[in-house]
């Protein structure tokens, strides 16, 4: 039995113990974990019979029930430990299953249950094999009573006053010499079945959850974009219009550069809130057949200039012949380039962008790869958020690459960023189109 097969640490004052969890008792908690069921109190009382039924959870459904009764009876470790953890001063076994079955998830969840797990040496195996054989020649009522054999396997002596503190368990003959009343496909039913569907329906409700998150954001964005786009919009058009007319009048040059300056930096504004009302709200892209290869060769020639008075090596490699798609060719040319103005922004000075298109079966991935420096997991995540603040090494400031990720996304294709410590890769994946 390894040190992950154990159950929560029993704690008392500053002391640990810890005992074994076995197969029966993992596919019990396992259970427990999973459960979902409502369940019928009369159900739960035909179970258990009616004079223990008032110890019952109401949450308690009664197959639920009546499996961990099964487990507890026939697995000292776990009646140990639930016996040990109880807080009430006296309960039948079927109490006690019913608690269990309530809390599991807070005893399993805690963050302390499995701080300072031991070592399991063969020594310690060899001992629990030792007290499982003799406690199954015990009756389970006596078992509390040489519980101290169980956790003294792993753990410091065991105080007398913490004992006096546990629970008196009544054991009934109904509880001991129950039948399992549970319907055979039930009871044989696969807990990892049922972890696979818990799991698959938590995925659904995050991808759910997620897809509305995203909407909500886009409609508060765009509520807000109009808003600022009348608010703001107009005081630049007066700035502008005014810093036009006093540079028209201005004889002095290093006035009147300031004044192109107000102007430039207007028309730099209004870009910006015209970039947001892009994002919030982007017209539809107008297909039409194109050619990739012709497109991306034809982007990376406006940036050659550029890239040579800063000493980078800008590089295309596209394959042989043409790739036709189905594209808003200007739309999709301009996050081709806000891609490759974002790598030249990292790089700054001295270095290697390769721009190149590498043909699927079912897909068409565009990469844009650079020296610059490379970004951090949370960069990455948040790179194609509207004014990113932990912007990193000159990449993702302001709408450019939010911009790159609406029009990725109006052609169904997908876009992320991958990199390490030393480089960065801009990837779109686009859909072939049908030939």
């Amino acid at each position: 039995m390894s040190p992950t097969h154990l159950l929560p640490s029993l704690r008392f004052e500053s002391n640990r113990w810890w005992l074994p969890r076995s197969l029966v008792a993992t596919e019990c908690l396992i259970g427990l974990l999973l459960r979902s069921n409502e369940p019928d109190p009369l159900a739960v009382a035909e179970h258990v019979g009616r004079d223990v039924a008032d110890d019952i959870s109401p949450q308690v459904d009664p197959i639920t029930l009546q499996r961990t009764i099964e487990a507890l009876r026939v697995d000292p470790p776990l009646l140990i430990f639930t016996a040990a953890s109880f807080p009430g001063d006296s309960t039948s076994l079927s109490g006690l299953a019913a608690w269990l079955a309530d809390n599991a998830i807070t005893l399993f969840a805690d963050g302390d249950a499995f701080l300072g797990t031991p070592e399991i040496n063969s020594a310690t195996r060899s001992r629990w094999s030792e007290l499982d054989a003799y406690f199954r020649t015990l009756p389970v009522e006596q078992w509390l009573g040489h519980a101290t054999l169980w956790l003294e396997a792993t753990g410091p002596s065991v105080a007398a006053s913490w004992c006096d503190r546990w629970a008196e368990i009544s054991f009934s003959a109904a509880e001991l010499n129950g039948v399992n009343h549970s319907p055979p496909e039930l009871a044989a039913a696969d807990s990892l079945q049922q972890l696979a569907r818990q799991m698959q329906h938590t995925r659904t409700l995050e991808q759910s959850f997620d897809r509305r998150l995203h909407n909500q954001k886009l409609s508060a964005l765009k509520q807000f974009a109009y808003g600022l786009s009348h608010e703001i919009n107009n005081p630049l058009a007066n700035i502008s219009t005014r810093a036009q007319h006093l540079k028209q009048g201005e004889a002095d040059p290093q006035r009147s550069a300031s004044l192109q300056k107000i102007v430039d930096q207007v028309y730099r504004a209004h870009e910006m809130i015209a970039d947001l009302m892009f994002y919030a709200n982007p017209s539809l892209p107008e297909t039409s057949r194109c050619d990739l290869n012709s497109l991306v060769r034809s982007v990376a020639d406006e940036f050659v200039d550029e890239a040579d008075s800063l000493s980078i090596r800008l590089e295309s490699e596209t394959p042989v012949g043409e790739l036709l798609l189905d594209l808003d060719e200007p739309m999709f040319g301009e996050a081709l380039r806000v891609l490759l103005r974002n790598s030249i922004e990292a790089i700054g000075s001295s270095g290697t962008i390769v721009m190149s298109i590498v043909p699927e079966a079912d897909r068409v991935l565009i990469h844009v790869a650079d020296s610059g420096p490379g970004l951090s997991r949370s960069a990455r995540e948040h790179a194609f958020d509207p004014y990113f603040s932990g912007r990193e090494a000159g990449r993702g400031l302001g709408l450019g690459l939010c911009r790159a990720y609406r029009i990725a996304k109006l052609h169904g294709a997908d876009i992320n960023l991958a990199g390490g410590a030393s480089g960065c890769v801009a990837t779109i994946a686009i859909p072939k189109s049908p030939a």
